[in-house]
């Protein structure tokens, strides 16, 4: 499982993925009228705010790792930029910020959840669905020790079993993680050990999720079996994402 965490979060707590695409069909914030009937691509605010607070104390007790809900292409050819979530109720109207990886943090409002508000997508239906993701938690400076890392792979594959995937993962072990950049880019990742000179870790073109659906990124995989003890990595060029390698 050499992918960026194979878990769709919310899958657990909400219906097929499928039904939870969503979109406005334009770029500027759709008027939405509540009390009509409700577009059935659009997600309620209620259901992710449950499935969000279901996930919650997964990562509570694994500070190395963190959960997103993400907005993710159905063909590799749909681009992520310029993505933006609002989230609109009666008495509620607000956006969500959406990442490079389609991930965004929602808000745990009060009222948002008592409207039960409507989150959409600024873009057309039918091309987008919501999902959630587990990574790794980026560091500000770039270095990661090569027991954090471990430490963080062995968090992060613990919440996946403990949230409802142990049989889907059963029998795999943390091998390594992947650092994931923007395709086409040149990413500065460097192996540090002992009073060696720094060795360039080289980045290849690869698809960061299970299905291939995100299309290309360019992946530097990063295998605990090749790491010298002491061993430090340093993401110079800081990465879109982390994840894990699973054998």
């Amino acid at each position: 499982m050499k992918t960026l965490t194979k878990l769709l979060l919310l899958a657990a707590c909400l219906p097929a993925a499928a039904c939870l695409a969503n979109a406005a069909d334009t770029d500027p914030v759709a008027t939405v009228e509540i009390n009509a009937q409700r577009d059935p691509e659009w997600i309620g605010y209620r259901r992710a705010y449950k499935a969000a607070a279901f996930f919650a104390p997964f990562v509570r007790t694994r500070p190395l790792i963190q959960a997103h809900l993400q907005v993710r292409p159905l063909r590799p050819d749909l681009p992520l930029d310029g993505l933006r979530l609002s989230v609109a109720g009666a008495r509620t109207r607000f956006e969500v910020a959406v990442d490079a990886m389609g991930r965004a943090t929602l808000p745990m409002e009060k009222q948002a959840y008592e409207d039960d508000a409507v989150i959409t997508l600024n873009r057309q239906k039918g091309n987008y669905y919501f999902s959630g993701r587990y990574s790794i938690r980026e560091r500000d400076d770039g270095l990661y020790d090569a027991s954090l890392l471990r430490e963080a792979c062995e968090q992060l594959l613990a919440a996946q079993r403990a949230s409802g995937y142990r049989m889907r993962l059963l029998g795999k072990q943390c091998a390594g993680v992947t650092i994931v950049y923007a395709a086409g880019s040149t990413p500065e990742v460097a192996l540090e050990a002992g009073g060696a000179a720094p060795r360039m870790l080289a980045a290849q073109a690869a698809h960061p999720f299970e299905d291939g659906s995100m299309g290309l990124y360019q992946v530097v995989t990063v295998r605990f079996a090749d790491l010298p003890a002491g061993a430090r990595v340093n993401a110079v060029t800081r990465p879109l994402a982390l994840g894990t390698v699973y054998e």
